[in-house]
């Protein structure tokens, strides 16, 4: 039985072992190559203008035209009459000088630029589309480039991550990348549930001149714990520990006390109250911005206001108001000498949200610019419509067509800068786009607090900011520069800019600075309506769009991807990464959109070639295993009875002689000769040359099988013994 069982695993071993050999492709030595410009060949590669030849401009100032820090020549802010500034040309040779200074490109271009650095930089990212504009003052009459835009393709329903398109790598779970070994731009977007939903109610019209539409406001415990004369907003100190979540459930609480005060709600509520009932809305055109009209399908993003019409005047709280209706002995300041702001602030909530106190809805931020002043954009989501129910028959009609609900999320919106490291993947030759493949992005590993990127944010010391700030990462040696304030961290919450408030719908910045003004730009108008520029994000005109809003509208983790799917989008076409080779030296002054073109770069960097390999996969070689098992337990066996018995060696030994057939055959012939247990090597030499002669074997009916004949005695010539067995038939003799 054993034996059988190891001539099929033997069988199995020969059959299985040789299958598991195969071909795959493994990573070999790094060694350095070169590298070409590959273009995208889809539309974004096609809609994507070639870079100009023209320097990067800067405009600066909201209002007025006067020059950008680092540059003063000649106009000024003059108060032309009580109240009224202008600005002003000193002589004939005053310009505002659109270039970016020396000294500014040098800094900026020092921690990006030079041989082997992958990384972009101020002047690395663009517009992806520009155009050229001339006016008056600037440069005096000189054209100079702008960013323009267009939409090239919807990416918000496309789930793979990440995207390659040109210049970019698009990651659609809400994060844009640029470049290879990248500056990234975090989309972070942070929600808080009011608990507040919409409801739309379609009704079977009787006549054409009936309403079709009742909109109602449902409570679902969003007025619980409010109470607006101890609903204080303190001043935010998150500065670039950027707490969006708190933002957002401070704009919430607020948004709240302004809904109830709206709906004539007195809080705070009895303590027994968990929800009330639903409210309806009947002066719609009251109701809020686009909520409750004919187009409650297509709004989305909009501003922080109220729902269910404008609340009761309530007196506008400011610093010298120290009386506040229902809060005796109000002290308008914290102990620390900042101001302290109610709920009944619900005009500037937003601005509270961005971290800004002494305003009104209408004012400009008139901080000064700061790199402790992160750009927030706050605003709410009304979330994608799901039909609650709907009549099944005839018999339980009741007249309404149609429900449909849309829950309310108030956000906190910013945009973060950190370094992530990029493993890319080619498979093939010959150039082609397609064949590149991202195949990991990971977090930059820093060894210790020094190697970590500084970065400079500029200031505008103790002003208020008029202009888009200058930021980047820098080297080392610009850590105190003047005008700017540093922080050495992996990641930086972007600056914020007097145009997250000051927009009039642009989506791109009026000067070539794409790193500074884009990102602000699409930021300031990502809550500015239901869509931004052309494009529609309601999903009213794509189901597709639809279906994957709704299914995002189900809750604040979920709801939250949807402003940054958005913002997504829009900066995926508005900007692109130019460092199309590795650069071999710093950007040169003037700085040029061109700067790093391919002809000037130096296309070779360190990378590993994969090579095939023939591998063997161990599984086929288990029945292998298992015969080879079973023949070492033998040999052990046998090596063991050979060492512990030696007289047992012996014995078989003997056995073995004896049997043998010419051994047998001596010990018959010659008893008194031959000795059965003599050496081998005596035998031979005694008998081993002995010629034996056997007859044919007949039939068993003979009488005898063999028979001795006498040896003839050994001749004086020598020679041996001649031995003869005979059968009874036929003989023959040697």
């Amino acid at each position: 039985m054993a034996s059988t069982a190891s001539a099929v695993l033997l069988v199995l071993a020969g059959v299985f072992a040789p299958l598991g050999l195969y071909e795959t492709i493994v990573p070999g030595e790094p060694g350095s190559v070169e590298f070409q410009y590959v273009k995208d060949p889809g539309p974004w590669g096609r809609v994507t203008m070639p870079r100009p030849n023209f320097k990067y401009s800067r405009l600066c100032e909201v209002g007025l035209i006067i020059n950008c820090p680092g540059q003063y020549q000649g106009v000024y802010m003059n108060e032309t009459s009580p109240g009224i500034v202008q600005s002003v040309e000193t002589d004939e040779t005053s310009t505002v000088n659109l270039t970016v200074p020396r000294n500014y490109t040098a800094m900026f271009a020092s921690a990006t630029s030079g041989r082997g650095n992958t990384v972009s930089g101020l002047f690395d990212i663009q517009y992806r589309r520009w155009k050229i504009r001339r006016w008056g003052v600037y440069d005096k009459g000189q054209p100079f480039v702008e960013g323009d835009f267009r939409y090239i393709e919807n990416l918000v329903m496309q789930d793979a991550v990440p995207l390659l398109k040109e210049g970019l790598i698009i990651d659609m779970s809400g994060t844009q990348e640029l470049g290879s070994e990248i500056t990234r731009s975090q989309l972070g977007c942070s929600m808080a549930e009011p608990g507040l939903s919409v409801e739309l109610q379609v009704e079977d019209p009787m006549d054409e001149l009936s309403d079709t539409h009742t909109f109602f406001i449902v409570d679902r415990g969003a007025f619980v714990g409010l109470d607006h004369t101890v609903l204080e907003s303190a001043p935010w100190f998150d500065n670039q520990t950027l707490d969006l979540f708190g933002r957002a459930q401070k704009a919430t609480r607020m948004h709240n006390v302004l809904v109830a005060s709206s709906l004539n709600v007195s809080l705070p509520l009895n303590l027994a109250t968990k929800t009330l009932p639903k409210f309806q809305v009947k002066e719609t055109d009251l109701a809020g911005p686009g909520i409750f009209n004919i187009n409650f399908d297509m709004h989305l993003l909009q501003e922080i206001g109220g729902l269910g019409g404008l609340p009761p005047e309530i007196p506008e709280y400011s610093v010298g108001n120290t009386s506040v209706p229902g809060v005796p002995n109000f002290v308008n300041y914290y102990p620390n000498d900042t101001v302290k702001l109610l709920a009944l602030n619900y005009s500037a909530i937003t601005q509270i949200c961005r971290g800004y106190y002494e305003v009104a809805r209408f004012d400009n931020d008139r901080r000064a610019n700061n790199i402790t002043y992160p750009a927030v954009q706050c605003g709410y989501l009304l979330g994608a419509p799901n039909a609650t129910s709907t009549n099944p028959s005839a018999s339980g009609y009741s007249g309404v067509v149609d429900i449909k609900q849309r829950d309310l999320y108030v956000c906190a919106s910013a945009i973060r800068a950190s370094i992530k490291t990029v493993d890319f993947r080619y498979n093939g030759t010959g150039g082609l786009f397609q064949n590149l493949k991202v195949s990991r992005i990971k977090d930059k590993v820093y060894p210790d607090e020094e190697s970590k990127p500084l970065w400079a944010v500029e200031h505008s010391y103790d002003r208020k900011m008029r202009f888009d700030p200058l930021w980047g990462m820098v080297d080392q040696r610009y850590e105190k520069t003047d005008g700017f304030y540093s922080l050495r961290a992996e990641k930086l919450w972007l600056p914020t800019s007097p145009f997250l408030a000051l927009s009039f719908g642009e989506t791109e910045g009026r000067d070539a600075l794409a790193a500074v003004s884009g990102f602000i730009r699409r930021l300031g108008n990502l809550y500015s309506g239901s869509s931004t520029g052309e494009r529609d994000y309601t999903g009213k005109y794509e189901y597709a769009l639809l279906e994957r809003f709704q299914e995002l509208s189900t809750g604040e983790a979920k709801a939250s991807q949807i402003p940054s799917l958005i913002l997504t989008d829009g900066l995926a076409g508005s900007l692109v990464g130019t460092k199309t080779s590795i650069s071999s030296k710093y950007v040169s002054w003037p700085a040029s959109l061109a700067v790093d073109d391919t002809v000037r770069g130096f296309p070779r960097a360190r990378v590993i070639r994969y090579k095939r390999v023939i591998r063997y996969d161990i599984r086929y070689a288990i029945p292998g295993f298992v015969v080879l098992a079973l023949f070492l337990v033998a040999l052990v066996g046998a090596s063991v009875v050979l060492l512990s018995s030696r007289s047992l060696i012996r014995t078989i030994q003997n056995m073995f002689n004896q049997t043998s057939t010419g051994r047998l055959a001596t010990n018959i012939l010659l008893p008194d000769r031959s000795k059965a247990k003599q050496p081998s090597c005596t035998w031979v030499r005694k008998d081993g040359g002995l010629q034996v002669s056997f007859g044919h074997i007949s039939g068993p009916e003979e009488d005898h099988f063999c028979r001795v004949v006498d040896a003839e005695p050994e001749s004086e010539g020598g020679g041996g013994h001649v031995l003869t067995l005979e059968s009874p038939t036929e003989s023959s003799s040697t």
